[in-house]
């Protein structure tokens, strides 16, 4: 687990800095920095596996759509939660998920500070009949977006359980989010 060892207190202290800007002091979230203080790198942006975009753009509203677990230089994780995959191994994709999501978001904004906030995530978990633990399963992203982003990773969120995903996955989440207008 990547996210194990930190506690929120380092997460909140070591994902802001202090800067002056025309006299009044504030903090500004470092994001990409975050991602290298975390230890983690993001994977190579993704190609759509089906006739759709990654992302449509309403004014400064990026819409995501589902997004995989593909780890970096790893196969697709793949496997019905409660069966093949343990909640916590579907956890962990989740996390993979996120980052293919943060992936995308630096792809299309070119640099991550220009998040304003992560407004919303629809997590979908590929599970057996009478699994209830789908929120446990979506917390893998919901976690990582806020260790990445701080206050702006605070998102509304939709966790829904399936009998099947795309490509067997355990997990896919789609994700709304406010882009800065660039300059």
């Amino acid at each position: 687990m990547f996210l194990g060892l930190l506690t929120s207190t380092s997460l909140r202290a070591a994902s802001r800095r202090l800067v002056v800007v025309r006299g009044v002091q504030a903090e500004v979230l470092i994001s990409f920095a975050r991602l290298a203080e975390l230890g983690l790198s993001l994977p190579p942006l993704g190609s759509p596996k089906g006739s759709y975009a990654l992302t449509s753009r309403c004014g400064d509203l990026l819409f995501l759509s589902g997004h995989l677990p593909q780890p970096i230089d790893a196969p697709l994780i793949t496997g019905k939660v409660g069966a093949e995959v343990s909640v916590e191994e579907a956890t962990e994709a989740a996390k993979w998920v996120g980052l293919n999501l943060i992936s995308t978001i630096k792809a299309e904004a070119g640099d991550l500070d220009r998040v304003l906030k992560i407004h919303k995530l629809v997590g979908f978990v590929n599970c057996v009949d009478g699994f209830a633990s789908q929120p446990a399963v979506v917390n893998g992203c919901s976690d990582l977006m806020l260790a990445v982003f701080g206050e702006k990773g605070r998102h509304a969120r939709s966790a829904v359980g399936t009998n099947a995903l795309p490509l067997d996955v355990p997990v896919e989440i789609e994700a709304i989010v406010e882009l800065a207008p660039s300059s």
